[in-house]
């Protein structure tokens, strides 16, 4: 009810806090992908979504979407607040926090608005696994109940690396 209340700027600022609180608390993940340079977004960041029911005769859900260009200054924003929660070096950073600051933010916004499908498993705390680029372009198989968010985002080096970051998070099943 409070967010119906919120004005648009409030709204912006309690998500991008919050967005920032989880990734500092899943970055112990990324943690040994950190590297003296930085990395800025270089293309359009992709989440993807993949529910398997318990039932094998469902079918499974999957939803996929790019981030909307008006949501890039709140990633951004999101991200430097990461940043410094994470409280490293200004030359320090990892191609994979952009992703975990999205993916993130689709895990706080989740629980708001049931964004991507998460809703009731955006309450539990999830599994984070870094992928490879290779392993971040291949289906995500699932476990029965359980449901997958994947986040890939092109990034680049201060020093011209390029490469797709990709983050998973997976929740066995929803919270109650």
């Amino acid at each position: 009810m409070a967010d119906v209340e919120e004005r648009p700027e409030e709204l912006a600022e309690r998500l991008a806090d919050e967005t920032a609180r989880l990734a500092r608390q899943l970055a112990f993940a990324i943690d040994h992908t950190r590297v003296r340079t930085r990395f800025a977004l270089t293309g359009q960041p992709v989440a993807v979504t993949f529910r398997k029911p318990l039932d094998q005769a469902l079918k499974p859900l999957h939803r996929s979407g790019s981030l909307s260009p008006e949501l890039l200054p709140f990633l951004v924003d999101a991200t430097l607040r990461a940043r410094e929660r994470l409280q490293w070096a200004e030359d320090e950073d990892s191609p994979f926090l952009i992703a975990l600051v999205l993916a993130s933010f689709y895990v706080v916004e989740g629980l708001r608005t049931n964004a991507l499908g998460l809703g009731d498993f955006a309450r539990g705390t999830p599994l984070v696994k870094v992928l490879s680029e290779e392993e971040g372009l291949r289906d995500i198989m699932g476990v029965p109940g359980g449901m997958a968010l994947r986040v890939l985002c092109p990034v680049e080096s201060d020093a011209g690396l390029e490469l797709t970051s990709a983050i998973e998070l997976t929740w066995l099943r929803a919270a109650r």
